[in-house]
């Protein structure tokens, strides 16, 4: 009987540290648990000690953190557009509803005989869709000077890919990749890969945009077909975050 009574003391002075319902005085430790990943968390004293284990974000998470991945080997245009139009523009839309909007505005002969999208296409699909569109043939200077995020096409061996050009910060360029997520480059290997210089940039709907680049030109700068082994290919200085 007396075994009883002291497991109940022990249970009841358990809820007692760990509950801030019973005692809001240790709310603090949940909001702790929540942004620490690194130190375990401690509660108790000399009656004893209770440790939790914080919350840690898996790291792909972190490397596909506000982009859309593509899901098909030539959809990493329709992918670049769907992760401008949600995460920057406010544009709620999937991938599947870029391509098909893409296949509504652009020639589809042309788009099957390619096997991708070119920059013109997502131009019309931007226009269609009432936002203003500009195209920039610039160094990366300028590129950075523009201060929004871009679609740049890069060259991956003998295939171009799409990514979103977000900035560049100590010498570094930080890019949006649809089919490796966050990635880094340094200046020098960027401009290496950086196709023809030529950048899209889609402003919200209450910005001008001046557009300075032909849409023949922009119909050119297509993403070929991407192949799955390309995704194994490693280009010196095209890193993921997890890198460093």
């Amino acid at each position: 009987m007396a075994k009883g009574k002291v497991f109940i003391f022990f249970s009841a002075f358990f809820l007692f540290l760990v509950s801030p319902g019973l005692f809001p005085g240790h709310a603090f430790y949940i909001k702790a648990q929540e942004k620490t990943a690194l130190v375990p968390i401690i509660i108790g004293n000399n009656f004893g000690k209770v440790y939790i284990r914080p919350k840690v974000k898996p790291l792909n998470e972190i490397k596909m953190k506000n982009i859309v991945r593509q899901k098909l080997d030539f959809s990493c245009g329709s992918a670049t557009v769907a992760t401008i139009f949600k995460y920057y523009l406010g544009l709620d839309v999937t991938e599947e509803q870029v391509i098909n909007g893409l296949f509504k505005v652009g020639n589809v002969k042309k788009i099957i005989k390619r096997k991708g999208f070119s920059l013109l296409d997502i131009k019309k699909l931007a226009v269609a869709l009432g936002y203003k569109v500009a195209g920039y043939k610039v160094d990366l200077k300028e590129l950075a000077s523009l201060n929004k995020p871009a679609i740049v096409s890069i060259n991956l061996g003998n295939y171009k890919h799409f990514v979103i050009f977000k900035g560049v910060k100590n010498g570094r360029v930080f890019l949006s990749d649809p089919s490796r997520g966050n990635t880094v480059m340094s200046a020098g290997d960027f401009e290496k890969v950086w196709y023809k210089n030529i950048a899209l940039v889609i402003f919200p709907k209450d910005e001008k945009a001046k557009f300075g680049i032909s849409d023949e030109e922009l119909n050119y700068i297509k993403s070929d077909f991407m192949r799955q082994s390309i995704y194994r290919q490693i280009l010196p200085g095209y890193k993921t975050f997890s890198d460093f």
